[in-house]
């Protein structure tokens, strides 16, 4: 009992020692590691996240939905190449094609293409469109409906982007054109197939682009700066923020007219 008692008054003489900038840096210290541990990564991407550890569910594979017409009837034309500049300080730049073959020409349904589960444009003949993505891991299925049913076990590839960065991504369901060395370290899973830069820009130069490019960039979070570039390589300018409100566009429409039967 008496060694209890001297170990209890050591105890109080030592906490007693200590000062008080000692315990202010100490409670300093543990709110800062707090702070840290609670500090949350900022999230600049439009899209949900995905799981990346789990497999697509069967509602990804039975399920109704839109689809898209293949090049068979759709022989809509578009422009030709376009680099298109990063906007975002934080995003790549992806680009997504295919290209002309008459096995693409015949195609009469065209795959469907979901980014983390959100639809985004078919590729058709000779077609590519770019997306430009916060770096982070993204999920891309495709799968091939039969009108508005999917049955169809889709194809996943998971792939991360880098800020800054420009990635070629083809859609090649013919082996004959060749595919990536191996030693590269590119993805590659079924007929998605990431190119190298070179190869990449000499392949989708023919291509044309059939549909809009996509972002899936928050740009509330650029703070301050309001940055606008046109993809054809112009110099980055400062604009004011009211300028880059929707304005109303002017529509050209026929009159109306009664039919006038002395016409005839």
């Amino acid at each position: 009992m008496r060694y209890l008692m001297i170990l209890i008054c050591c105890t109080a003489f030592t906490g007693c020692a200590t000062t008080g900038d000692q315990q202010k840096s100490l409670w300093v210290g543990w709110f800062k590691n707090k702070d840290t541990v609670t500090e949350k990564v900022v999230n600049h991407s439009t899209l949900a996240p995905v799981d990346m550890r789990k497999e697509p569910g069967l509602m990804q594979q039975y399920h109704v939905g839109k689809f898209s017409v293949g090049a068979w009837v759709n022989q809509t034309p578009g422009q030709l190449f376009q680099p298109m500049n990063i906007q975002h300080p934080h995003s790549a730049v992806v680009y997504f094609y295919r290209l002309n073959s008459r096995w693409n020409q015949q195609e009469i349904i065209a795959p469907n293409f979901f980014l983390n589960g959100e639809r985004i444009p078919s590729l058709l003949n000779n077609h590519y469109y770019w997306m430009e993505l916060p770096a982070g891991s993204y999920r891309l299925t495709s799968s091939r409906p039969l009108g508005v049913i999917h049955f169809q076990k889709p194809k996943v590839a998971d792939f991360s982007v880098e800020a800054g960065k420009t990635y070629y991504l083809k859609y090649e369901e013919q082996a004959f054109r060749g595919s990536p060395d191996p030693a590269l370290n590119l993805l590659h899973v079924g007929p998605f197939m990431q190119m190298p830069t070179k190869q990449g820009l000499q392949e989708i130069r023919t291509t044309q682009l059939k549909t809009p490019g996509l972002s899936f960039v928050k740009y509330d979070d650029v703070q301050n700066t309001y940055l606008t570039e046109s993809i054809h390589g112009s110099t980055l300018r400062s604009v004011n923020k009211t300028q880059l409100s929707d304005k109303a566009q002017p529509v050209l429409q026929k009159p109306f007219k009664l039919w006038n039967p002395l016409t005839w």
